[in-house]
């Protein structure tokens, strides 16, 4: 081979190396914009005082929503914790909206009031949610329960799902006991969305409902009259809950199953602070997928979207990412493997051509990035609302690829990044 091959060889190596180091410098660029840091506030710990940085962010916000980048991470329940006690100290908001069963979360909303005091029974009969059997989860519904025995402004939790009813079923019945009823609830038996129904069953399922439904209207004023409108709106709702889930449960299509799933959630929540009356403010926390202002369940919008469609910019919603950690999650393949045994996950570094790196050089060691107020920067406008790469997280299962590319930028208000994280720790 000739000196001038072996020479032209060796450039034609040096100028693909040098292009793809350009191309790897360009997507670092392309992922960061220096000028997003003057939005940014560093703070140290997860504590309640650390949150100054929302004093003057949430003018007019109603609803604030606050979402996690995985299931399975400890941090994510212990910031739910600091924020809602600092929206609850600071700012008025007395009610926490969470990623549970309607039902679930008039249990869960029973212990805090201090009408039920055994929360682990609640937790294991009640709960049908790996996730809230942790001990930061604990800490936080102890922290509830105490507030309100110091506070005559209660806090109230709430569930917006429609995906489990065993608990709905069973706050109706322990209704119509308190109404003197003899009404026995036929039907049921199976209470998940995405179990199998054949088709007599869920001719069951809404004849059952459309009796019940029925029941509370032809009674309402004698209803009314042993407990209270409240209490009776109340109960009426969580039937409508079961008429959400027989509307669920008659997609042939599981994605659709899904679809109303969120439509709901965002229903659910809109008739959670009408009940509670127009100056009412809530926290609205689930999973990130469910809080973005964006389309990311198939054809049907999001939770999220459709709470910024009913609220606009009352609706405040709060992404997070993470650095390092550990998290709990099922395997991506779960369900094609059947295997449904949590594994820990881990991430030892942040890749540099992704957002979260560009987070994580703002973090003092961690950030707040106030996305709604550097929009109003155009520049900043047309950069965050590009789809950006983040690290993956992960719902019930794990995603496929370390990262994920999307319009997280565009889809919230707000993002917090967290630098090191650990995974949940489960109760006894």
């Amino acid at each position: 081979m000739s000196t001038q091959i072996i020479k032209m060889k060796l450039m034609k190596t040096t100028i693909t190396f040098l292009l793809f180091a350009l191309s790897l410098n360009i997507s670092c660029k392309a992922q960061c914009n220096s000028e997003l840091e003057q939005y940014s506030h560093g703070f140290e710990n997860i504590k309640s005082n650390s949150f100054s940085f929302l004093d003057n962010a949430l003018n007019d916000v109603r609803i604030i929503g606050y979402g996690e980048d995985t299931h399975g991470t400890a941090e994510f329940t212990i910031l739910a914790k600091e924020l809602m006690q600092y929206l609850a100290e600071k700012q008025e908001f007395k009610i926490l909206i969470i990623e549970t069963g309607f039902g679930e979360g008039q249990y869960l909303n029973d212990y805090i009031q201090g009408k039920n005091s055994d929360l682990k029974t609640i937790m294991n009969e009640r709960n049908s949610t790996w996730r809230y059997r942790t001990e930061e989860f604990y800490l936080l519904m102890n922290w509830l329960r105490d507030y309100n025995q110091n506070n005559t402004d209660k806090i109230h939790l709430y569930g917006c799902e429609m995906q489990y009813v065993v608990s709905d079923v069973n706050k109706i019945i322990e209704y119509l006991k308190t109404v003197d009823s003899t009404y026995k609830i036929d039907g049921f038996k199976k209470q998940n969305i995405f179990q199998l129904f054949d088709e007599s069953e869920k001719t069951d399922y809404f004849i059952e409902y459309a009796k019940l439904k029925n029941l509370f209207i032809d009674n309402y004023e004698t209803f009314k009259n042993k407990t209270s409108e409240r209490a009776f709106n109340l109960a009426y709702h969580q039937v409508e809950i079961l008429g959400q889930f027989v509307t669920t449960i008659n997609q042939n299509v599981e994605q659709r199953k899904s679809d109303f799933r969120d439509l709901y959630m965002a229903e659910n929540i809109e008739w959670i602070l009408n009940f509670h009356g127009h100056q009412s403010k809530a926290l609205y926390w689930a999973h990130n997928a469910h809080i973005g202002d964006w389309v990311s369940n198939g054809n049907i919008d999001v939770a999220g979207h459709q709470l910024r469609r009913m609220y606009g910019n009352s609706y405040f919603n709060i992404a997070t990412d993470f650095g390092k950690g550990e998290f709990i999650a099922f395997p991506f393949d779960a369900n094609k493997t059947n295997d449904w045994n949590f594994k820990t996950f881990k991430y030892d570094k942040v890749l540099k051509n992704t957002f979260t790196y560009c987070l994580k050089q703002m973090g003092k060691p961690n950030t707040f990035v106030n996305l709604r107020k550097a929009k109003t920067n155009q520049g900043l406008k047309t950069y965050l609302e590009k789809d950006l790469t983040t690290m993956s997280g992960a719902g019930a299962r794990v995603r496929n690829s370390e990262t994920e590319t999307n319009d997280i930028g565009k889809a919230f208000d707000g993002i917090i990044y967290l630098d090191k994280t650990s995974k949940i720790n489960w109760t006894e």
